[in-house]
């Protein structure tokens, strides 16, 4: 007997959506939605702290910008969380620097046509508000929980973590992250296969070869985020964005400042990877070597603005935290393949083709199309 309808792993905008999607429109099945972090949001998660319940930090995606058109089945979403206050325009101030370190006109990267939106009072309020809204019938979360195996026998799906120690089952499955679906997951994790591969060998199902010959050649930014606390009041620009002779130069994308409740100001690093192989054994002292480096070139970018360079180097770092794919570059999985029918297998998230790819508007354009193929399925 299996343990859910339908397992849905990652708890990120796509996952959260795909969800609220079904239940919008009568899903009734059992959904069991599994997470490697401690509660949901995914690159759109917000840091809390244990010993300050209101401090929150946006430690992955500060916001997101939505293009045009938006599709008539995403805008009713969107329009709901606009409703309840969880997403907002963002208008506060946007400046851009120079490989100086001098103030400079802001681009197309900082100035998005249709402006900023984000999450209140933290980008993660966005999935939370999902789940909500879906409702908590039917609906199991498994947080922490890192799933390392995949079986498909007999029509039955049944994931693992690395020991083998937790098991669920279900008819059907949903990657709301392609993780387990991509060879990165060879390096990152240390693991001897593709997860998904090996639960479906090659030749079962026709469709599910082409998605995992399509994911494989899709390539990710890697990201390492430094966090600080700064004792800064006053006014800031909620984003500093550097110009592209300036990333080259510190290997820095953004900075990215949020008021907290204390009187005091989180601030995120947007640091940019050079390249070098990842793996669990290499991993603490990479955290530690782009801890030092973002501290320094820190100090170095914001000699035109001494108040906010003094902030920081007082501040209190909070660590680093990798983002493995913190966005998806190329090769977008195509649409048609986002469901596998002979496998049940499903793909949401913002590596799948659509006008809002590598975005949090591409995540949510996958969910509500993947749950339209689940309803009819």
């Amino acid at each position: 007997m299996t343990d859910a309808d339908l397992i849905v792993i990652g708890a990120g905008l796509s996952g959260c959506a795909l969800i609220y999607q079904l239940r919008l429109h009568g899903w009734k099945g059992k959904i069991a939605l599994v997470e490697a972090g401690r509660g949901c949001g995914g690159r759109s998660a917000s840091r809390r702290r244990r010993d300050q319940p209101d401090w929150r930090l946006d430690h992955g995606a500060p916001g997101f910008h939505l293009s045009q058109p938006i599709s008539a089945e995403l805008e009713p979403l969107l329009n709901g969380m606009r409703e309840a206050g969880v997403l907002t325009q963002d208008h506060a101030e946007i400046i851009s620097i120079d490989a100086d370190g001098h103030p400079t006109s802001n681009g197309a990267d900082a100035m998005p046509e249709g402006g900023w939106w984000r999450g209140n009072p933290c980008m993660a309020s966005l999935c939370e508000h999902l789940l909500e809204q879906a409702g908590s019938e039917h609906l199991a979360l498994h947080w922490q929980r890192r799933v390392r195996w995949l079986d498909f026998r007999d029509g039955e799906w049944t994931l693992s973590d690395q020991d083998r120690t937790w098991q669920l089952r279900s008819d059907s499955l949903v990657l709301s992250g392609n993780l387990l679906a991509h060879p990165r997951s060879l390096a990152m994790l240390n693991w001897s296969d593709v997860p998904l591969r090996t639960a479906v060998p090659a030749g079962i199902d026709s469709e599910l070869d082409l998605a995992l010959s399509q994911l494989a050649r899709c390539s990710a930014d890697v990201r390492w985020n430094l966090m600080m606390d700064l004792e800064l009041k006053g006014a800031t620009p909620r984003q500093i964005w550097l110009t592209a002779e300036a990333r080259e130069r510190w290997q820095v994308e953004r900075l990215v400042l949020q008021p907290q409740m204390d009187g005091h100001t989180g601030l995120v690093v947007h640091g940019l990877h050079d390249g070098r192989s990842i793996t669990p054994e290499s991993q603490p002292a990479l955290l530690a070597e782009q801890e030092k480096r973002l501290k320094t070139v820190l100090d170095q970018m914001l000699r035109e603005m001494p108040k906010l360079q003094m902030a920081c180097r007082q501040a209190n770092s909070l660590g680093v935290m990798r983002w493995g794919a913190s966005q998806p570059l190329d090769h977008p999985l195509q649409t048609n393949l986002q469901w596998c029918q002979s496998s049940r297998v499903g793909f949401c998230g913002d590596y799948v083709k659509g006008s809002g790819f590598g975005r949090a508007q591409g995540a949510l354009e996958s969910a509500v199309r993947l749950a339209s193929r689940l309803i009819s399925a």
